[in-house]
């Protein structure tokens, strides 16, 4: 029961903002990145993300900023074994999805964002470790051709990937990814 306390309390900001929201915008993003070799092996992510950003109450008068909510479909490549490429063991084609609620702040054309949410894969990443896990991130972009119809956005986004401690196994991935991305459609 504990194990579950902590990404449960975790999600709780969260989920107070997600209810708190009203949608401006809906954005599309394309993402690459990898996480740096490590004893477990190395890990390869191509992405995309939906994602609804709005206005919150509670994140404006808090953090003075905007906040949102985002799906991801990734295709992760990461060794198919605990111990990584030691044994020659060959790499292993995972998918997985995951949700994330986050914050927003705005300077002129960049911006900062944090967030976090669970991730569900169809088989454990990394290997040996948890199918479910938390997805934490912290991005940096910049907006270019902010005042037109479609602006695109690019940027940096840190990924730590970790189970929380739920399984016996948490050895947590960091995934450094490059972003593109732009406006669908505007919702009010």
């Amino acid at each position: 029961m504990r194990r579950l306390l902590i990404p449960l309390l975790l999600l709780c900001p969260a989920v107070a903002i997600a209810f708190d929201l009203s949608p401006r915008e809906f954005n599309i993003y394309l993402s690459g990145g990898e996480s740096p070799m490590n004893f477990h092996g190395h890990s390869v992510f191509r992405s995309i993300h939906f994602e609804v950003a709005g206005e919150s109450k509670l994140a404006k008068r808090w953090l003075r900023a905007d906040a949102g909510a985002s799906v991801a479909y990734s295709d992760i490549r990461q060794a198919r074994s605990w111990f990584g490429y030691r044994y020659g063991d060959p790499d292993d084609w995972v998918r997985g999805v995951s949700s994330v609620f986050f914050v927003r702040r705005h300077w002129d054309r960049t911006y900062v964002e944090l967030g976090t949410g669970p991730m569900w894969s169809n088989r454990r990443v990394p290997a040996a470790t948890s199918r479910f896990n938390m997805d934490s991130q912290l991005s940096l972009g910049l907006e270019v051709f902010g005042a037109s119809r479609v602006p695109v956005r690019v940027g940096y986004r840190f990924s730590h990937i970790s189970n929380g401690g739920l399984t016996g196994r948490n050895p947590g991935l960091n995934v450094h990814s490059l972003f593109v991305g732009t406006r669908a459609m505007r919702l009010r």
